[in-house]
């Protein structure tokens, strides 16, 4: 598994709802991983959750939940 995909999949396993979210600044402008947790959701092992609008004119958070399939791949890591 790729480092990237390891360490977002172990993030959301620290959580006890397996959950894990990245923060859209005022500019509209998302983090890289925000990327990546679309191609984890894309390969089955992350649930997408929604968006939600931030205090800032702009901002947004996205949230993720791992997923039973998601769980066996860090298992298998």
């Amino acid at each position: 598994m790729i480092d990237h995909r390891r360490r977002l999949l172990s993030r959301a396993a620290l959580t006890a709802e397996g959950r894990i979210t990245v923060q859209r600044a005022p500019d509209r402008a998302w983090p890289g991983d925000h990327s990546r947790l679309c191609a984890l959701e894309n390969d089955g092992h992350l649930l997408f959750l929604g968006e939600q609008p931030g205090l800032l004119p702009g901002s947004a958070s996205a949230v993720w939940r791992l997923t039973a399939q998601g769980r066996e791949a860090l298992r298998g890591a």
